[in-house]
This record gives C-alpha cells, structure tokens and sequence, in this order.
C-alpha cells in the first residue's frame, strides 16, 4: 500500500495580496519514498486559478543514484478523479533529489481548479535512500475567483 505524507498544519497559511493568493504548507519526510507515495503540500480553494508552483525541499530526498522521479500536479480533495497530477511537473522533471533545492515552475496557460485540491507530488520511481529526515514546503500562487 502506498503511504500519503499530510502536511504539517490543520490550515496551509494563505497571504493575499489584492487578487493574488499564495497557499503555504510542508509536508515531513522521515523516510525513503517508493514508487506510489504521495506527498500533500498546500490545500488549494475551488476556482483558484493556478500559475506558479514553488517546491523547496529541506534536506536531500534521495542519496542515491538513479534519482528520485516523481510527478506534481493536484488531487481533489475529496478523493473524486478529475485532478490532474502532473499538469505542474511530469514525471522526472523537477529537482526533487536535490538537497536544499527551490524550483519554481510556471503553469502556462494557468489552471483553473474545479474542486479543492492537494498540490501533490507522486513518486514514479522511488529514492534509493535517503540520509537524513527532510521537509518539502510548497507554495501556490494564483488568482482565487470563486468555485463556479
């Protein structure tokens, strides 16, 4: 069975800025992630349109070689289908093996998301170990315009 790492708070903290949003939470990681696992990061609003993802990852998830790949998208929160899990990052296109590493990646054209969902990342191919206990923040910014 895969494990699911729920992030650190009971509420992501938001901070606003006019129109602009930023969803904020971390998630811990106290051991190696397999194929399968899911990390949540920040719950993300209904009608939120979604156009920069930023990824820090507080220690080294993977110290071994080939590295980790993994997918970051979004999963509703309800456990429906319809989430889209890699429209951030596909599989094997990040810096999620990277120690101490801040990756920010531009959704183009924005997405608009239809439920509250997670921002997810999950492992395609697992790490082969990981040295220490590590921590993945996570950051969406986008437009919240309301649940249609």
């Amino acid at each position: 069975m895969a494990l699911t790492i729920n992030p650190t708070y009971n509420h992501p903290i938001q901070s606003t800025s006019g129109m602009r949003n930023a969803f904020i939470n971390q998630a811990p990681v106290a051991i190696a992630l397999v194929a399968d696992d899911k990390v949540r990061l920040a719950k993300v609003p209904a009608g939120t349109k979604v156009d920069e993802v930023v990824i820090y990852t507080a220690g080294d998830l993977d110290t071994g070689t080939p590295a980790l790949q993994a997918s970051i998208g979004f999963e509703h929160c309800d456990g429906s289908t319809g989430g889209d899990d890699d429209i951030v990052a596909a599989a094997g296109v990040n810096a999620l093996s990277t120690a101490n590493a801040t990756t920010t990646y531009h959704v183009f054209p924005p997405v608009v998301l239809a439920k509250d969902s997670w921002l997810i990342i999950t492992c395609t191919t697992g790490s082969n170990a990981q040295a220490s206990a590590a921590i993945v923040h996570g950051k969406v910014l986008g437009e919240c315009q309301g649940a249609a």
